[in-house]
């Protein structure tokens, strides 16, 4: 089975990816001035499209079309879920099947799984749906976390070469002792990072 995900229409103002506001990510690291702004706003773009990436999944609020074909031979069983790429889901619109006969189903709207009552013989099911939190605001505590942590790995790692573990200079020697929690390179996720965001990795079909 494979699905194929088409946005509709996002939502302006929630669509993302920006999981947390600059303004809570200040208030979080203690920054009173505008100084560094255009600089964490831009980290927290960053690091909220890494964690999206590493979750597998769109966190910002739309309507989509997904579009589930099953290889051949292959039907839909009665029970089994399917799992909507965008969830929490607000509404479903429609739920069909390639011959547009509309389809009685249940939904968790949390997971964002959706179950068909009864047996579907059909070779693909459309499900036109709103899904996704209205961000930054809806964005869970955990992912909004998860960003404040990893721009602060950044801001205080600086840019010194993580390869680099010693430097001397003359009779001076500085040794760097780096956590093995802490993040190795731009774009990497630390361990404390993936702790926070593990639950909202995209759920596959069960």
């Amino acid at each position: 089975m494979h699905s194929i995900l088409e946005i509709i229409e996002e939502a302006t103002d929630s669509a993302g990816p920006d999981l947390i506001s600059l303004d809570d990510l200040k208030l979080a690291l203690g920054i009173t001035d505008n100084s560094e702004d255009a600089v964490l706003q831009a980290a927290i773009t960053f690091q909220s499209r890494i964690i999206a990436e590493y979750c597998d999944r769109r966190f910002g609020l739309a309507e989509a079309i997904e579009t589930f074909t099953f290889d051949r031979g292959e039907t839909m069983p009665a029970r089994l879920a399917l799992t909507l790429s965008l969830y929490p889901v607000a509404e479903i619109l429609d739920f069909s099947t390639s011959g547009a006969t509309a389809l009685d189903y249940q939904l968790d709207p949390v997971s964002g799984r959706v179950w068909a009552n009864g047996w579907c013989g059909a070779s693909s099911v459309a499900i036109i749906y709103s899904g996704g939190y209205d961000l930054p605001e809806e964005a869970p505590a955990r992912l909004q976390r998860a960003v404040i942590v990893a721009v602060n790995e950044g801001r205080t790692s600086g840019t010194r070469d993580p390869s680099i573990r010693e430097v001397q200079h003359g009779d001076t020697r500085i040794s760097y002792f780096t956590s093995a929690t802490s993040s190795a390179s731009p774009g990497y996720l630390s361990a404390p990072v993936i702790d926070l965001i593990r639950p909202y990795r995209r759920l596959t079909v069960a």
